[in-house]
């Protein structure tokens, strides 16, 4: 039975590999398909005081993970998942941070043939600086339509030339190259990240951190809120529960008429807006009986004009119901409270 014979320099790699595995609380996969070298260095120096970016070949990185399954429990469940191009991530920061991160810094990228559309691509209104000829049929093929301007073919029209999840023809690619169109966005994506022994799939990593706040903030007004309504004491909820129970003794004290310092405005105010209303519903039934002044003071308030009508149904129902209702004794403020 012959053996396979393993280079001193594959033996490196994975010992080297084992030994970076090993040291990191987090182990993520990225993938690097359609990503140029350029790009990965770029994500490498801006990474470096979160993250290490450690790339080998498939075969060699799943030996580095079957050789560690006894010392990383769990860690055996990456394998699946090491499949194309891709590369391990290793990081003692959150990995929700690290994949936000990520996303958030895309570059754009050119469309290659033969590639999967991870999004639609759109070529819209636009003079190509193309001069007319044979590509106008081409063009024309893609579902663009054309017009001559100054000497130049112009897109007239906004369309959809490849859609998300086909495949990016020959035409199209040379098309968008020559329009120096870049219709998608490069950059490092998890496939996964391990982390105490379970796997975390690379697009629960990325949180709509907004809708978070949105969601806190309602959950916090809607607490404060109970809390007020209870009379339920924090620190949040003291100042409004005080304020609420100083509006509501404020209230009482202008409609019982009890006169305070903070009242007697009010209550003043009050008594004046319903002596104008009276009035007004007075004027209303006969004009000479008020003196000048009182017509004069009407005038002055126009609003009051406005109200006769729902302040005389008032009044009339007001006399109604005490026609109804026996005399009762005066007791005063104090029989508010019992």
């Amino acid at each position: 039975m012959s053996t396979v014979k393993v280079s001193e320099k594959k033996k490196q790699i994975v010992i080297k590999l084992k030994n970076d595995l090993t040291s990191y609380p987090i182990i993520g996969l990225v993938r690097i398909d359609n990503i140029n070298a350029s790009v990965v260095q770029r994500m490498r120096k801006d990474l470096r005081k979160d993250a290490k970016i450690v790339m080998a070949r498939n075969s060699l990185m799943r030996i580095a993970i079957s050789d560690l399954k006894k010392k990383v429990p769990g860690i055996e469940k990456l394998l699946e998942y090491i499949v194309g191009s891709c590369a391990f991530l290793l990081s003692e920061t959150n990995p929700y941070k690290l994949a936000t991160f990520m996303d958030e810094n895309k570059v754009p990228a050119p469309a290659k043939a033969g590639q999967y559309a991870p999004n639609d691509v759109i070529i819209r209104p636009m003079n190509t600086g193309i001069p007319p000829g044979p590509v106008i049929a081409e063009l024309q093929s893609l579902g663009l339509k054309t017009r001559i301007e100054g000497g130049q073919i112009r897109i007239a029209e906004e369309a959809i030339v490849t859609k998300e999840g086909d495949r990016v023809n020959r035409t199209v690619a040379l098309l968008l190259r020559r329009l120096n169109i870049n219709p998608f966005q490069t950059g490092l994506s998890f496939v996964v990240a391990f982390e105490d022994g379970e796997i975390i799939l690379g697009d629960a990593l990325l949180l709509d951190y907004e809708q978070y706040r949105v969601n806190f903030q309602w959950a916090y007004n809607s607490a404060l809120n109970l809390a007020v309504n209870a009379g339920f004491i924090t620190k949040q909820s003291l100042l409004l529960i005080l304020s609420n129970a100083h509006q509501l003794a404020l209230n009482l004290s202008v409609n019982a008429g009890f006169l305070t310092k903070k009242s007697l405005s009010l209550i003043l105010t009050k008594a004046v807006r319903g002596s104008l209303s009276v009035a007004a519903f007075v004027a209303e039934k006969d004009s000479r009986a008020l003196s000048d002044k009182a017509q004069a003071k009407l005038s002055e308030a126009p609003e009051v004009q406005q109200t006769e009508t729902i302040v005389a149904k008032e009044l009339e129902e007001e006399s109604e119901e005490e026609s109804e209702e026996e005399p009762e004794e005066d007791l005063g403020l104090g029989s508010l409270f019992g």
